[in-house]
């Protein structure tokens, strides 16, 4: 839970010289986005006030859809008072003011509300709401709660290179209309779906974990196991067909299977890991994405001269099993009158 999510971060202090002072009462400032829910923008969002001339937008390219009420809500105002702390929501922006004891635990109540707020915030809202940015004072001493290191991936190209591309991606869609070529089309979309949730992604490793399932499902789509032979084994023994080192592949391809099977991907983990462990992990997850570009890069070039070749994958009909599983999903939703 939160392995892929949790990152270092700082506490910075806007004017040189100042010192945040503890114990001290201290003003914190969360600012949740999207705006709409909060009755800070009229549209954006699926939010509209009940009972009121309301504007539906759909996109039918997409698929995405929003709603802007005539009259849209007033920004949100809730005060609640309790022993020691005063906590007040005023449009996005939610305040809490309370005297903290020490550094800990003052960055722990910001980590309690940064993580939890919008987790709970879903339940109740249509929108599901995250924190944009944190801020504010310490006696009077202003902050700011940020990342203590950051990294940017950037790919450097020319015009020539770019239209190249193009070029290559459509010659291969003959590759991919092949029948028996379903692996490698199964694979690629599970890359593209892995690239999608990072490019999309708005806070540090927000969908970190699912990319990297996907990235371990690309893998297996193209590898895949048998009896006897697992999926770890099967992906190290296509990667050393297709002219990957050993130690290549334990550093770039088998970690994504590793991680899918055992640390918060592809099942409930609530461990918490140390500081030097998250490292690991988020140094792995985040340069995954280049090293499965790269997989695929070479992938195609050895199809293409005809010194590779998958394993052949045919379109198959649902099993049995499958069927029943759909046929119980029919039943239920057709008994249940809010499905």
């Amino acid at each position: 839970m939160l392995t892929y999510r949790v990152r270092q971060r700082v506490l910075r202090i806007a004017e040189k010289g100042d010192a945040l002072v503890f114990p001290g009462t201290a003003r914190i400032n969360f600012y949740l986005v999207p705006p709409q829910p909060f009755g800070v923008a009229a549209g954006g969002g699926r939010t509209c006030v009940r009972a009121v001339k309301a504007t539906a937008l759909f996109n039918a390219n997409t698929g995405q859809h929003s709603i802007e009420s005539a009259e849209p809500l007033c920004p949100l105002t809730v005060i609640i008072q309790e022993k020691g702390r005063h906590v007040a929501l005023e449009g996005n922006r939610l305040t809490v003011e309370l005297k903290v004891e020490s550094l800990h635990a003052f960055t722990e109540l910001i980590e309690n509300v940064y993580y939890a707020i919008p987790m709970l915030l879903s339940v109740e809202f249509a929108d599901s709401p995250y924190i944009e940015r944190v801020d504010g004072s310490i006696e009077g001493v202003p902050f700011r709660w940020e990342l203590a290191q950051w990294k940017a991936n950037f790919w450097p190209t020319t015009q020539a290179e770019q239209e190249q591309a193009v070029v290559r991606a459509w010659d291969r869609l003959g590759v991919l209309s092949n029948p028996e070529r379903r692996r490698l089309l199964a694979s690629l979309h599970y890359f593209h779906t892995a690239t999608r949730l990072l490019a999309v992604s708005v806070t540090p490793g927000e969908f970190l974990a699912e990319a990297l399932l996907n990235f371990a499902k690309s893998l297996e789509a193209l590898f895949p196991s048998s009896p006897g032979k697992g999926t770890i084994d099967a992906a190290r023994e296509g990667l050393e067909r297709l002219g990957f080192q050993e130690q290549e592949s334990d550093a770039r391809f088998i970690p994504a299977i590793a991680l899918r099977n055992r640390i918060d991907v592809g099942h409930v983990d609530l461990t918490l890991f140390t500081r030097s462990q998250l490292t690991v992990l988020h140094q792995y997850a985040e340069s995954a994405e280049g090293h499965f570009k790269a997989l695929f890069q070479r992938l195609f070039a050895r199809l293409a001269d005809g010194t590779f070749q998958l394993p052949p994958g045919y379109p198959e009909a649902a099993t049995a099993e499958d069927k029943a599983v759909i046929d119980r999903l029919t039943d239920a939703m057709s008994q249940d009158g809010a499905a």
